[in-house]
Parts: C-alpha cells; structure tokens; sequence
C-alpha cells in the first residue's frame, strides 16, 4: 500500500483503497532532552528550592517566637540568620530561574513532543495511542496540540497540563471511565443526520462519507469535528453496539453493515487500542 493509500482522506473514501486511521509513521525525535527529561531536571532543582524555603520558614519562626517572648540578647543573631536564609531562597529561586531554557513552542512544532507521549504511552502499557497526522489518537479521544497556547485539546476540551507523563495518565483515567461507554447522545446525532440524508426513511445503508459532510455542514465546523474524531464516534459506537443492541429514542436500532464497498477495499480502516483492524463504509437504522 502507499503511503497516499494509508493517509487517504474521508471525502476520497469511494476510491478503491483503504484509509487507515490509527497508523503511526516512524519519526526522528532529533537531539536535546526530552520535556519529559528536562521537567525532572526542573523538579530536582525546584526541591532545592523547597529545602531553602522550609529552613527560612523555620528560621522566621524562631525570630518570630524571640521577639513575641522578648529575647533580647538572641535577636540580633536570629534576625541575621533569617537574612542569610532569605537569600539562600532568593539564590536557589534564581538558579531554577536560569536553568529552564527548555524551547517549548519549537519542541511542541517539532512534532518531538507526540513522539515522547507515543513512545511514554507504550513502554507504560497504554496500549494503541498512536499520531493521526499530527494528533493524538487513543479511545476515546483525540488529542491536539496548540503550540501558540502552549496547551493541548482532547476532544474539544483545553487541557494546560502538557507533561508527557501527565497526559498519558490522563489518557489512562479518559479510556477507563465509565462515561466513554455512555454513546447515547451521538446516537441521536447520527441517527439525525442518517434520516436528513434518507428523507426520513430507515433500513437503507448510507456511506459514513456522506453523514460526515452533514455532521459538518456549517461553515469551518470540519476544523472543530475532524475525520478523525468522526471515525472515532463510529469505533465507539460500533464497539457498544458490540455489547448490546443500540436503539434510539424512536427505536431505530444502528448497526454497520459490512458492506461490498468495504469487501473490495473501499473503506476507512480504523486500527483499535488493542491493535484490531477495522473496516467502516456504511451506517443503517432499522425500526425493530
């Protein structure tokens, strides 16, 4: 296959290939430290920094404890001590200070900081969270990185949080949440935009192509509900359905069938958090 082949776009999904989502293509993660490896380094220094603060504190209290108590002859040496502390402090402050010079927004447009999440994610058994042209990928979201922000979005939601260890256990706490599974409302959503495209009329197989252009159809809305986000609601969808039937509100039940487009290789190829490949073309409601 090539490489247009597993990067093919939804509106290119009648042509007889296979879109892949969920394929991660090698990169170079280049030179330097990594964020993760300079925000230990960060941390190591700013508990220095902890130490100076707790012996000032302490040293405060006792200057505080003298003068309350009126301890005249101790004072003066206890207000000296308390200065050489505060400028331990300030000192300590100023070497962390100094000592970041990490070039986030380069890292982040790099593309080194979704390879260091990708490859964190796997070596601590956060399985299929993969780079979708440069997004995160990992049920049940979609990670995006602003570099101008210096933040990241799952699933529309800002996160400032951008440690590489942090988001990995977020993306843990995300894919083992109860609330992943609740599908009710993009249920409804599809089953909308299915009846729009049928005139109303259900048990017709409709191409996952042709919702999407109607999920997206007010202006600039393809940029805030990416493809990728649309074929991760079908994985969802498709993977409750696995559990048990899913019906509407109007008791239409949804099912995906397979369908001789997606036999002959025209589909999207959606590749799961445990490495499944599978195949999506078509959507169908069907009053029970």
């Amino acid at each position: 296959m090539t490489a247009e082949a597993e990067r093919l776009p939804l509106e290119m999904a009648d042509e007889p290939a296979v879109a892949e989502v969920g394929a991660r293509q090698p990169r170079e993660l280049g030179e330097g430290p990594s964020l993760e490896e300079a925000l230990v380094e960060l941390d190591r220094s700013l508990g220095v920094t902890l130490k100076a603060q707790a012996a000032a504190q302490r040293q405060l209290k006792r200057t505080l404890d003298a003068a309350r108590q009126g301890r005249l002859r101790e004072l003066p040496a206890a207000l000296d001590a308390l200065v050489e502390h505060a400028r331990t402090l300030t000192q300590a402050a100023l070497n962390v200070r100094t000592s970041w010079s990490f070039d986030v927004p380069a890292y982040l447009e790099s593309g080194r900081y979704l390879a260091e999440v990708v490859e964190l994610a796997e070596r601590t058994g956060l399985l299929g969270v993969r780079e979708i042209d440069g997004q995160l990928y990992s049920f049940p979201v979609v990670v995006k990185v602003k570099p101008r922000e210096l933040a990241v979005e799952l699933s529309r939601k800002q996160e400032r949080g951008m440690r590489p260890s942090w988001l990995v256990g977020r993306l843990r706490k995300l894919r083992e949440s109860k609330s992943s599974n609740n599908v009710s409302a993009l249920l409804e959503a599809f089953e909308r935009a299915y009846l729009l495209l049928t005139h109303g009329q259900d048990g017709r197989a409709v191409r996952l192509r042709e919702l999407y252009n109607v999920l997206v159809l007010r202006p600039g809305q393809s940029r805030e509900y990416s493809q990728t986000e649309f074929m991760l609601d079908v994985y969802r969808l498709d993977r409750a359905a696995g559990q048990e039937p899913l019906r509407t509100r109007a008791g239409r039940e949804l099912s995906f069938p397979a369908s001789t487009g997606a036999k002959a290789g025209q589909g999207i190829r959606l590749v799961t958090e445990t490495g499944e490949e599978r195949t999506y073309h078509s959507i169908r409601f069907d009053s029970r």
